[in-house]
């Protein structure tokens, strides 16, 4: 490793601790037990993001809060926040919509993260730490092992695992906070019926360049990768549509 990554891992706010979760690294030290909100926030941000409850779908708080085995405040202030996300849709006299993202929305979310992950990929090449890329390479060895569609589901929470990691190894904590809604958005791109039988093949490739170009420490080439990745992302979106 270079001098450069030695004084990142030194210095304060190194990347590792940005490799802990965004929650852990915000809060070492003063961890308070999550609240009923809490709970009831990530559990239904969860079902949203896994697809359990599918984009389009109606829901109600009566019925959220007897599958969480919850009581309704807590359900009520989560949909609330979930809205604030832009994951719901709270519709009068209906009840609460599961925000079926529509082909603008998905290629806006693509656009702010070509803004931001080329630079993410650069400071990782810069401050990643020797665990780290060794935590990247294990997952890619594991996604390149499923890189058919009948596996679609196990690599899309190894994507986000992906990205999430090479956030982690970019060394900045606000960075990886400000990248990851945006992440957890983009796993219900997965649900999209643009998606071609190369499609994970090729996603697996596009993330070994940017893994080998972390790795070698070569900002401007983990830019550029990254870049490509997010581009082809689109384009075969755009493709399938």
């Amino acid at each position: 490793m270079s001098s450069g990554r030695e004084g990142a891992r030194a210095a304060p706010g190194s990347s590792r601790a940005a490799s802990l979760p965004p929650a852990a690294s915000a809060h070492a030290g003063t961890e308070r037990p999550p609240s009923l909100s809490d709970r009831a926030y990530e559990q239904i941000k969860q079902k949203i993001l896994s697809l359990e409850f599918g984009p389009g779908q109606f829901l109600n708080e009566m019925g959220i809060a007897s599958m969480l085995g919850l009581g309704r405040t807590p359900v009520h202030q989560a949909v609330h926040r979930l809205k604030a996300d832009g994951l719901l849709d709270v519709i009068p006299r209906k009840g609460i919509l599961v925000r079926p993202d529509s082909l603008n929305e998905v290629l806006e979310l693509l656009e702010a993260r070509l803004a931001l992950e080329p630079g993410i990929a650069a400071l990782a090449a810069e401050r990643v730490t020797p665990d780290q890329i060794a935590a990247i390479r294990a997952l890619l060895s594991q996604s390149g092992r499923i890189t058919h569609q009948k596996h679609r589901q196990q690599f899309m929470a190894i994507d986000r695992a992906f990205h999430a990691l090479v956030a982690g190894g970019a060394g900045n904590a606000i960075l990886a906070e400000a990248i990851r809604p945006m992440h957890e958005r983009s796993t219900r791109i997965w649900h999209l019926r643009v998606w071609q039988a190369d499609d994970l093949a090729v996603t697996q490739a596009e993330h070994e360049a940017i893994l080998d170009a972390i790795a070698r420490g070569d900002k401007s080439g983990a830019a550029r990768a990254m870049q490509q990745h997010l581009a082809s992302l689109r384009r075969r979106i755009v493709r399938g549509r």
